[in-house]
């Protein structure tokens, strides 16, 4: 990337021997520090905020024949981007560019394993303690490095290609089994190579697309292999697969301007994992390979028609098959036979929509949906979605505009087994289904308001309810209820000071109904016991957000910009069971709760049309009480954790000077 960076910085020097007539731009560098009470890779989980140089820099070059232009951001550091794009006005443009980013998982992690990284871990056995564990961070880098070029002339027909090349390389935290319970870390080791075809024709009546790709996932890492003392267990890994697609989208202008929208695709993924591999276990099938392939068909149609100017409508379907003709695996393990499951579904879609102005201040939206999915599950075979939704909007009040929806969903889902049938530990599942595919009621509302009371203030409010009903399930999930309030204002004040703020609080509720029981014990029905019971919990979170930011300008060059914003989310569960199942289970209070905040100010210095300079300082605070850490220990028995996670908090201040050239 260093000869890159140093063709993009040089551009600008290159300018006036290519000819071009304008060059224009801008170049911004910065220093920055910062002072950590706490440290997280919270803070800097997608970007690098590390003490020292940053900047960016904006080259655009450009007369009535060509252009040239390059982008540079943060070079050096762990979230760089460069870019390099050009081309000919009416002939073609292209682009060439770089991206890099560490995602940072969690840092200061423990392990007694040696290998972290590799594919081969090793543990001693017996397990030393904590104090001569190896500290390590959970991290994934992340580089990637693309082009596309787009040959578009003066005729209606236009040709686009691209490619790129992602590289994925650190470790994640994952849990594994041996003599005992491991966090350890797994390795990725991952390339993926990435190619688009587009070709399209344009007209006033008509467009035509037929685009094409293919990628290839490459895992240097076929398995994974624990070693604890002389115990050997071997894990898979993300297996090697490719993928292809084909597709096409027409649109055409008809007639009482109306327009048709075609869409069709068809997509497959093909992956080879070998069993061979495997040193310590035997290949459940005759060529020591499982060979996947998954295959998607889509296609969707949208005819938009304006009948008057009151009325226009919009009809649409959409359709989604997947074929799963990857390998049946049969394992018969101590007498028991498993064999893997292959899903398949086709799902249907269908609606209409209508928006109808009733006179010259209220209009009526209304619509009706169908969805359809035959799938191949035996607790959710099929299940029926019926959408049915209304709003009104109204603009009597000049400085006032006011919206109301309602919308109701019914869900209808059919299972492949008849509750008879089911025997044993298996007569559970005559009584739950995921909530994901269990048949329900929706009813959602929403009330919004925006208002402009004068010129130079705008205001809005908003409110909005929904409850799901599970009912028709008497174990999972039975209820959910969550409403919201947001509002915001924007005003522009004497003296060109900006105000914007906002606020907002939502409220939600789930209830859920389990079943615990030992085997034999499946049946709900059965008197209550200490080892066979029926509990129930509820799941309430208060989330709270506000902030806003100010602009003043203090003098001609000088502007002064205040922001702050926070927020907080409360979380509680409640447990509950039977005085006959035993003690009472009580609440956990402590259920995701979090609070952020962040405030900052900075001074921004304009010295002329070119030059400027920004003074700031900002501060960052984020905190996380959970159950799940509360008593936290890396050793309990043969549970061994490495402290993914335990980095949640942290606080910061930072300081930085930014001077910036435009020209």
């Amino acid at each position: 990337m260093r000869r890159l960076l140093l063709i993009l910085l040089a551009l600008p020097i290159a300018a006036p021997s290519m000819g071009f007539a304008e060059v224009g731009g801008e170049v911004n560098v910065g220093l920055r520090a910062n002072d950590f009470d706490e440290e997280s890779a919270r803070f800097d989980e997608y970007r690098d905020m590390s003490d020292g140089l940053f900047g960016s820099a904006d080259v655009l070059m450009n007369d009535e024949t060509y252009f040239l232009g390059a982008s540079v951001e943060n070079p050096f550091l762990d979230d760089q981007y460069y870019d390099l794009r050009g081309g000919v006005f009416g002939a073609f443009k292209g682009e060439v560019f770089y991206d890099e980013l560490t995602h940072n998982l969690s840092y200061d992690a423990l392990s007694p394993a040696t290998g972290i990284g590799s594919d081969t871990l090793v543990v001693p056995s017996p397990v030393p303690a904590v104090s001569a564990w190896t500290p390590f961070d959970y991290d994934v880098e992340v580089k990637t490095l693309g082009a596309d070029i787009t040959v578009d002339t003066q005729n209606p027909f236009y040709f686009k290609v691209s490619a790129d090349q992602q590289r994925k390389e650190g470790v994640m935290p994952y849990g594994l089994f041996d003599s005992g319970t491991f966090m350890l870390a797994l390795p990725v080791d991952y390339t993926t190579y990435t190619t688009m075809v587009e070709a399209g024709y344009r007209s006033k009546e008509t467009t035509a697309v037929f685009n094409a790709g293919y990628s290839d996932f490459d895992n240097d890492n076929d398995l994974l292999t624990l070693r604890v003392g002389s115990v050997v267990e071997e894990y898979s890994m993300p297996a090697d697969n490719y993928a292809y697609n084909l597709g096409g989208r027409l649109t055409q202008r008809l007639p009482m301007e109306s327009l048709l929208a075609l869409k069709a695709a068809f997509s497959q993924n093909v992956s080879e994992a070998d069993f061979g591999k495997f040193l310590t276990s035997t290949s459940p099938t005759a060529d020591e390979d499982f060979d996947g392939d998954i295959r998607y068909i889509r296609g969707s149609a949208v005819l938009t028609s304006q009948w008057s100017k009151m009325l226009d409508t919009r009809l649409f379907y959409n359709y989604i098959d997947r074929d799963n003709q990857s390998e049946n695996i049969t394992v018969v393990t101590e007498g028991e036979v498993r064999r893997n499951h292959l899903l398949e579904y086709d799902k249907h879609q269908a609606g209409l929509d209508a928006n109808y102005r009733l006179n010259k201040v209220n209009k009526l939206t209304g619509g009706y949906e169908f969805t359809g999915t035959d799938r191949t599950r035996d607790d959710a075979d099929t299940t029926y979605d019926n959408l049915l939704f209304g709003e009104v909007k109204n603009t009597a009040i000049d400085w006032m505009m006011a919206k109301f929806r309602l919308e109701y969903l019914n869900r209808s889902s059919d299972t492949d087994y008849e509750p008879e049938d089911l025997e044993g530990d298996g007569l559970i599942r005559a009584f739950f289904t995921p909530f994901d595919y269990a048949s329900k009621d929706r009813y959602k509302g929403k009330l919004s308001f925006d208002f402009t009371p004068m010129e130079k203030l705008a205001m809005a409010v908003s409110y909005a309810l929904e409850y799901d009903d599970y009912d028709a399930s008497m174990f999972g999930l039975q209820e959910d209820f969550r409403h919201e309030i947001y509002t915001d204002v924007n005003a522009r004040l004497p003296a060109k000071i900006q105000l914007n703020g906002f606020a907002g609080y939502e409220y939600t509720e789930s209830d859920f109904e389990s079943r615990r029981y030992n085997p034999g014990g499946a049946d709900p029905t059965l008197p209550t016991t200490s080892t066979n019971f029926n509990w129930s919990e509820e799941f309430d979170y208060d989330f709270f957000v506000f902030g806003g930011n100010l602009k003043v300008p203090v003098l001609a060059r000088l502007e002064l910009v205040a922001s702050a914003d926070y927020q907080i989310i409360d979380g509680n569960i409640d447990f509950a069971r039977s005085a006959a199942a035993g003690a009472p289970l009580g609440t956990v209070t402590e259920a995701d709760d979090y609070y952020k905040t962040r405030a900052g100010m900075k001074g921004i210095y304009k010295l002329d049309d070119h030059w400027s300079a920004t003074l700031g300082y900002g501060y960052e605070k984020s905190n996380l009480d959970d159950w799940r850490y509360d008593n936290f220990t890396y050793r309990s028995g043969t549970v061994y954790l490495s402290g993914a996670g335990l980095d949640r908090d942290y606080e910061v201040h930072q300081v930085y000077l930014i001077t910036s050239y435009r020209f």
